[in-house]
């Protein structure tokens, strides 16, 4: 037995067979038939059809990116240390003046003999950006595509929540001339994970990322 619905006389909307035969189309396929015109038959494996590759190309948010961004990582931390590393901060848009909000979102490093730090950000913003509005959906997810990333020296956390004066955040740009052309093994991005129940690691600063009046000791 078939479910058919006619929308006029030239075209219709139908479900393939309960009963299989050797002419039915597979179970569980939706197809649109474009009788009129000889239009051709458009078949979609519905409900159940494979979303799209997200965008970004080789820093598209996919777990095989983050994971081989995060190897990347690992391999020259090894070699460079905290000096070829930056902890990486995002804006709240919805705080300002001298209570602005900033969340931590990861670290990247760099050979820094061969990759700049604003091109090793630029390199890998599309991830950075798409993990930072997944892990603050609330406070950020409205703001893709806007949002203002901030850069301290790597491995500062405890000052900065400390609220240590001589830990500033220095704004970095989205893009970066030539960052395209940087290879990825050069470059390497190990992403926050949340796991204090949601909370994640927020701290407090002026707009012009340094330490407000009010929190220095």
């Amino acid at each position: 037995m078939c479910c058919a619905f006619l929308s006029n006389a030239n075209s219709a909307l139908a479900f393939s067979p309960s009963v299989p035969s050797k002419t039915a189309a597979p179970r569980n396929h939706l197809h649109i038939l474009g009788v009129a015109n000889g239009a051709a038959e458009i078949d979609y494996a519905s409900p159940m059809r494979q979303r799209p590759r997200p965008e970004g190309g080789d820093v598209a948010y996919t777990q095989e990116n983050i994971l081989r961004q995060l190897r990347y990582y690992n391999d020259i931390r090894k070699v460079g240390g905290r000096d070829c590393v930056q902890d990486l901060y995002v804006r709240d848009p919805n705080s300002s003046g001298d209570n602005t909000r900033y969340w931590f979102a990861g670290k990247v490093a760099r050979c820094t003999g061969t990759v700049s730090p604003e091109r090793a950000i630029a390199r890998q913003f599309n991830l950075l950006e798409e993990h930072a509005t997944r892990i603050r959906p609330v406070e950020l997810g409205r703001y893709f595509g806007s949002l203002e990333f901030y850069a301290a020296p790597g491995d500062t956390e405890m000052l900065t929540s400390q609220n240590d004066p001589g830990i500033r955040l220095e704004k970095v740009r989205r893009s970066a001339e030539g960052a395209e052309e940087v290879a990825l093994l050069e470059v390497g991005l190990n992403l926050e994970i949340v796991t204090n129940q949601g909370l994640g690691f927020c701290i407090v600063r002026t707009e012009d990322g340094v330490v407000p009046p009010h929190l220095i000791a």
